[in-house]
């Protein structure tokens, strides 16, 4: 049978995180690779109710608390992303998938009549915005390693 790149990805993922969890002396549990795999599984941003609900529909016994400790160690070991397209909350902090993906910007666009409700998040990479990084780099003789970019806005009517 043939790997597919997805069974790659997970096994490259799953090879970060032993080596990150050896690293920092924390404890290789099964769990935390179940999560992980769930999470590069998804093709959108998730919250960490998301991701408890998917675990308890697949039958997955794991407590909220557990997630939540788990994310932080992925954020850490650069497996995942975090953002707050709404408002400033634990709860409303989301996630996204981050080892392979390339770096791109997000339109939060509101569901109408609302400043917080959320209908869509949009990715998109624009290469002006890499020229606006390189042009910073120069002017202050840095090396921009990373860069986070929202707008928020409605639909046009």
């Amino acid at each position: 049978m043939e790997t597919t790149q997805k069974e790659l990805n997970v096994v490259t993922i799953k090879d970060v995180l032993r080596q990150y969890l050896l690293e920092k002396g924390f404890r290789n549990t099964p769990e935390r690779y179940t999560i992980l795999e769930e999470i590069y599984n998804l093709d959108h941003h998730f919250n960490v109710d998301d991701l408890y609900l998917i675990m308890m529909q697949k039958k997955y016994h794991v407590s909220k608390a557990t997630i939540y400790n788990t994310i932080e160690i992925f954020l850490d070991a650069g497996l995942i992303r975090k953002h707050q397209f709404g408002e400033k909350t634990l709860s409303s902090s989301s996630y996204e998938k981050s080892y392979f993906d390339k770096q791109h910007d997000h339109l939060v666009i509101y569901k109408d009549g609302t400043d917080k409700e959320i209908a869509e998040i949009i990715e998109f990479c624009d290469p002006r915005i890499q020229g606006i990084k390189e042009s910073i780099e120069q002017a202050f003789g840095v090396k921009i390693d990373t860069h986070s970019l929202y707008f928020y806005g409605h639909k046009k009517s």
